[in-house]
């Protein structure tokens, strides 16, 4: 028989996966690596200085902890060690100043190769904290991703981006950020600084799942499978798409959403042929890592998901819940095309956009996912009224989107997590 899936529910169009709470104490091994080249010079990098001293704080004394800087080279201020004595090492963040260009993959890399002395098993996160500009060393967006991408497979190395100032690259920080199953901040505010290092510092201590995957297998009657997230896809050797979904910490919910183009019954004699059983749309195979005081335990679980015909069209039955995950998946797109709009300085065109998704949302149902998706979609209008710059405006929104986009409880500040396990 196969294991039991984390606890959550199924359908043809969205998985819903809850973790139950769980109070581990295993140490976690976290990096921060910090751009201090000349373009942060000034606001930039004393904002990510306040952010290093931050991350510190909220260090437990069983974590390990290590800091690398980098302009053209980069070096470790910190060598990777427990944080059993931190009074010194604000003041050694204090020491740091800003340099020349900005060698960002080779300041990832040394970072890589700290967390890799962390012992075996435990949980591995690096936050890079930079104004995502690439000018020396390995510059190419494409090769960078897949150094990074290669750190999370051989390594277990977790990327976070934090960026800084008004000209970083969101879109360069988003993709290493999503090919590791990090998470992108925008941190031009201070006051930001506190709610992401919990957020970031208390998942790592809370994992219960690692490497969460969905791998799905077209059957009989499915043409197409349509992604309706912005979690990565690979095609595996088989022929099945893997999904990776990344980490889950106690009590978090995480949903992915995926339309099927679903082909018609054939006839016989005029008359469409279904089965009793219904017909075969999808095999969803969902694998693993379960941490546990014990041990990490490799765990699947499988399911055939099926469609009954019908030619009663009052038979049909929409899935209320469903519908206001796709309706927040149309929300994160609207978000991220205003984003762009803005950062171009058509603010008129972006207003636009969100003003007539918040419309749709409206209507949309008033489930929890969907007015957080209204805040969302609310506070990028508020921030595009403001008197920041486009770019400003435009990065400002980008992140919102990838909030959006990720379908975590653990990004929802605006309400109490509802995880119960209980299948929904």
């Amino acid at each position: 028989m196969p294991d039991e899936p984390p606890r959550g529910s199924l359908n043809a169009m969205g998985w819903h996966v809850a973790v139950a709470e769980d109070q581990r104490a295993e140490p976690a091994a976290f990096c921060v690596v910090l751009d201090r080249s000349g373009s942060m010079e000034g606001p930039p990098l004393a904002h990510a200085l306040t952010a290093a001293r931050t991350a510190i704080k909220h260090l437990r004394k069983q974590d390990h902890f290590a800091m690398v800087a980098f302009d053209d080279t980069a070096q470790v201020v910190l060598p990777l060690q427990a944080a059993k004595s931190k009074a010194g090492w604000a003041e050694q963040v204090k020491a740091i100043h800003s340099g020349g260009s900005t060698n960002l993959t080779a300041g990832w890399m040394l970072g890589r190769d700290e967390l890799a002395k962390a012992s075996p098993g435990c949980a591995r996160r690096l936050l890079l904290l930079t104004d995502g500009q690439l000018n020396v060393g390995i510059v190419d967006p494409v090769q960078v991703r897949g150094i990074v991408a290669a750190g999370l497979e051989r390594q277990g190395v977790r990327t976070s981006c934090l960026g800084f100032g008004d000209e970083y690259d969101e879109h360069l920080l988003g993709t290493l950020a999503k090919a590791t199953g990090g998470d992108f901040h925008d941190a031009d505010s201070p006051e930001t600084l506190p709610a992401i290092f919990a957020h970031e510092l208390d998942g790592l201590q809370a994992l219960i799942v690692q490497n969460l995957r969905v791998r799905l297998k077209r059957l009989d009657f499915c043409e197409r499978i349509i992604g309706l997230n912005d979690y990565p896809w690979v095609k595996l050797p088989d022929g099945r798409t893997e999904v990776a979904i990344g980490d889950l910490v106690s009590e978090e919910e995480r949903v992915a959403v995926f339309a099927l183009e679903v082909l018609p019954l054939p006839l016989l004699n005029g008359q469409p042929v279904a089965s009793l059983a219904g017909e075969t749309l999808l095999e969803v195979e969902l694998a693993w890592d379960e941490l546990s005081a014990s041990g990490i335990a490799s765990k699947t679980w499988s399911q055939v998901v099926r469609v009954q015909a019908t030619q009663n069209p009052a038979e049909v039955k929409a899935n209320e819940e469903v519908l206001s995950w796709v309706a927040v998946q149309r929300a994160a797109k609207a978000l991220r095309e205003a984003a762009e709009r803005a950062a171009a300085g058509d603010e008129a065109g972006a207003q636009r956009q969100l003003q007539a998704e918040i419309t749709l949302m409206e209507a949309s149902g008033d489930a929890p996912v969907v007015q957080d998706a209204l805040v969302s979609l609310r506070t990028a209008q508020a921030q595009l009224g403001g008197e920041a710059s486009a770019s400003r405006k435009g990065k400002a929104m980008y992140s919102l989107s990838a909030d959006a986009h990720r379908m975590s409880s653990r990004r929802r500040p605006n309400r109490p997590s509802d995880a119960t396990g209980n299948a929904s």
